[in-house]
């Protein structure tokens, strides 16, 4: 089962806490695009799956704030 992210009204979250730099990220937003709960044997395996399909950069933080692996998305940053 994965747990839904809740969004904001321009359908984009911050990333999730880690508790450890990524270098995939490297400081820039990332948007949230679903977590699987730890405790699921599967989930980093789903995880990592959707990441794949998901393409554009998606990779998987693990968050200890709720103890879940998080897939996310860095976000392009665009500046005038």
């Amino acid at each position: 089962m994965t747990t839904l992210i809740a969004r904001d009204a321009s359908g984009t979250a911050a990333c999730p806490a880690t508790g450890s730099w990524c270098a995939d990220c490297d400081g820039r937003p990332c948007q949230r695009l679903e977590a699987f709960p730890a405790g699921n044997p599967r989930a980093l395996t789903e995880a990592d799956r959707l990441a794949a399909t998901a393409g554009h950069g998606a990779h998987v933080h693990f968050a200890a704030h709720g103890d879940q692996f998080v897939v996310v998305m860095p976000v392009a940053v665009v500046t005038a």
